[in-house]
């Protein structure tokens, strides 16, 4: 749509443009599953692993930091679902496609002639380039992570289970604990936390080293 543009026929514009509407929707379905996994999903999917909230993830948020600067020649933290860094970036993200998905369907309740000199399309324009880089940049590091890493995190999508060394297993039982100790309720309740617990051994294995 923004190579051609007016040089495409009505027919073929109106056949990219059924795509455009059926791929932008179903976009947003999956969004909108996306952010409801935020609260009902996973311990290491939910919205309290994707913010620094823990000193534990501070501290990994500047440790990766450090390491994206200095072009992977420093070690990685280990983690056990999404790293620290990674938390406000995805935030960013839903954020724009949000925001994308709202002018998309604003320009199209409008007429064409009003939607194409309309800002809302200059701003749609600039989302789909904000998400393509952020697709670009999310599948390189993903790359880097799973060569420089060495704990299996493209694998883990599929089957569940990182690979970690004796020392790195036990940091992040220290720093998973640590974060239970934080996130518990002072009256005692403990909601939520059960399966975080019981699910710690079932996503890790120990590699010996």
């Amino acid at each position: 749509l923004l190579a051609l543009g007016n040089d495409m026929s009505d027919t073929l514009m109106g056949k990219i443009d059924i795509i455009h509407y059926v791929g932008g929707y179903a976009f947003a379905a999956g969004l909108v599953v996306r952010i409801l996994w935020l609260f009902v999903g996973p311990p290491t999917a939910r919205w309290r692993d994707l913010l620094p909230l823990t000193p534990a993830q501070r501290r990994i948020w500047r440790e990766t930091l450090a390491c994206y600067l200095s072009g992977f020649r420093r070690p990685i933290s280990p983690y056990r679902g999404h790293n620290a860094f990674a938390g406000p970036a995805y935030l960013a993200f839903f954020l724009i496609a949000v925001a994308q998905i709202a002018l998309g369907i604003s320009l199209s309740l409008m007429p064409d002639s009003e939607a194409m000199n309309s800002p809302l399309m200059v701003m749609h324009e600039w989302g789909f380039f904000l998400l393509l880089a952020f697709v670009i940049v999310h599948v390189a590091l993903v790359m880097a992570h799973e060569i420089a890493g060495r704990h299996g995190l493209i694998s883990a999508m599929i089957h569940g289970h990182k690979g970690f060394t004796e020392s790195e297993h036990q940091a992040l039982l220290t720093d998973w604990n640590a974060g239970i100790s934080i996130q518990a309720d002072p009256s005692g309740g403990t909601e939520g936390l059960d399966d975080i617990t019981s699910n710690n051994r079932d996503v890790t294995k120990i590699r010996h080293e």
